[in-house]
């Protein structure tokens, strides 16, 4: 109590005559001094504040990192994403799971959209950090936001944690103590970089149920975005969970597409996915689609390949269950052998690397890893 009164006492000593409060950390704001605030500094329109705390997560292999990379590239370029106007920021991506994966999305976003000679303010840090202990990787991280931003040129306005079991480093998620401990680092993130702070995280077992974890995550988060997949179709949907400061609203779906970037020391071809947005419904039947003659060719060279070589993998949350599919290496040897194109081999690996992306793009093929199949309803 009489430290209490101490504290009080100091704060007497340093009114103002006029009634102002002392400098401190703690303010008041008056009835008649409250006026409406009109902008929430939403640099991504409807979705995302600066200083705040998102969340989103999903099943493995939703295509929920593959979308938050794309989110924080179109942030960077200041570009448009998922019909939402976005202010250009520098943005910082904490891969905890390595960065060969994450190297290889960012080259295959580059590749697709041409940018591989712009300056763009978008750095990784391809490891794991402590966001656990105070005293660990906290202050490490507040100060490279700094760093950065003087690099960039720019303001930092998005840190993205990937995942966020990552950060918690062997700390249990259900626990009260180490969940409270993280948000606190996180707000301490926030507090002394006023950028946005986005988890990566997953589902827990109910689906239903949410994200996995202690409630204290939830409640302390502005904005949760849940991702779900179509096994059948490979599409995913995207929606908006929990705002704090903006309207509960927005659902958007997209799919993974697979780019080229080129050929591994045996000579085979070495791909990652971008995540493409589409007007497709998850569950919808899908309509005709025109497709080029390279696309067309490759589509026949694949039900032939089925036919003859098809196999069922084992089920996955990225392969549905008893569907047939083909190794990509058989589905190519059939392709050159229809004659995908007429020219040299490098003629025909351009030509089927296209008919790939082109025929995962309009939702005609499942794609995954090394396995290729016909969707569902496609007459397999």
């Amino acid at each position: 109590m009489a430290d209490s009164m101490d504290g009080y006492e100091e704060i007497k000593r340093g009114w103002k005559g006029n009634g102002a409060a002392p400098r401190s950390r703690l303010q008041l704001i008056y009835f008649n001094d409250i006026v409406p605030q009109l902008d929430h500094l939403d640099f991504v329109e409807g979705l995302l504040c600066s200083a705040a705390m998102s969340l989103v997560f999903g099943a493995s292999g939703c295509g929920k990192t593959h979308e938050v990379v794309d989110l924080g590239l179109h942030v960077a370029l200041e570009w448009p994403w998922r019909g939402r106007e976005v202010e250009r920021g520098g943005v910082i991506y904490v891969c905890g799971e390595g960065g060969h994966g994450i190297s290889n999305r960012i080259a295959a976003f580059r590749k697709h959209h041409g940018i591989e000679d712009q300056n763009v303010p978008f750095a990784v840090i391809p490891s794991t950090v402590n966001l656990l202990d105070p005293n660990a990787d906290t202050g490490i991280l507040i100060e490279i936001v700094r760093l950065a931003a003087e690099r960039m040129g720019v303001a930092v306005v998005l840190v993205i944690v990937d995942t966020l079991s990552r950060a918690l480093v062997g700390g249990d998620e259900n626990s009260p103590e180490a969940m409270g401990a993280l948000v606190a680092n996180a707000d301490r993130i926030r507090e002394a970089t006023r950028a946005h702070l986005m988890f990566v995280h997953h589902s827990g077992k109910n689906a239903a149920a949410g994200a996995r974890g202690h409630s204290i995550l939830r409640a302390a988060t502005d904005t949760e975005i849940e991702i779900t997949k179509n096994a059948a179709t490979g599409i995913a949907t995207a929606k908006v969970t929990k705002q704090r400061e903006l309207p509960t609203e927005g659902e958007w779906s997209f799919r993974l597409v697979p780019i080229e970037l080129g050929l591994n020391h045996r000579g085979k071809p070495v791909t990652a996915c971008v995540a493409l947005a589409t007007d497709e419904k998850p569950g919808a039947a899908k309509s005709k689609v025109k497709l080029v003659a390279a696309s067309q060719i490759a589509l026949k060279a694949l039900r032939e390949a089925l036919a003859e070589g098809g196999e069922i993998p084992t089920a996955s949350n990225h392969i549905p269950a008893n569907r047939k599919a083909v190794k990509a290496d058989l589905w190519r040897k059939f392709a050159y052998a229809r004659n995908i194109s007429q020219g040299a081999q490098d003629a025909k690996r351009m030509a089927f690397s296209r008919a790939s992306q082109d025929l995962q793009a309009k939702g005609q093929i499942g794609a995954w890893d090394e396995w290729v199949w016909l969707p569902e309803g496609s007459g397999q």
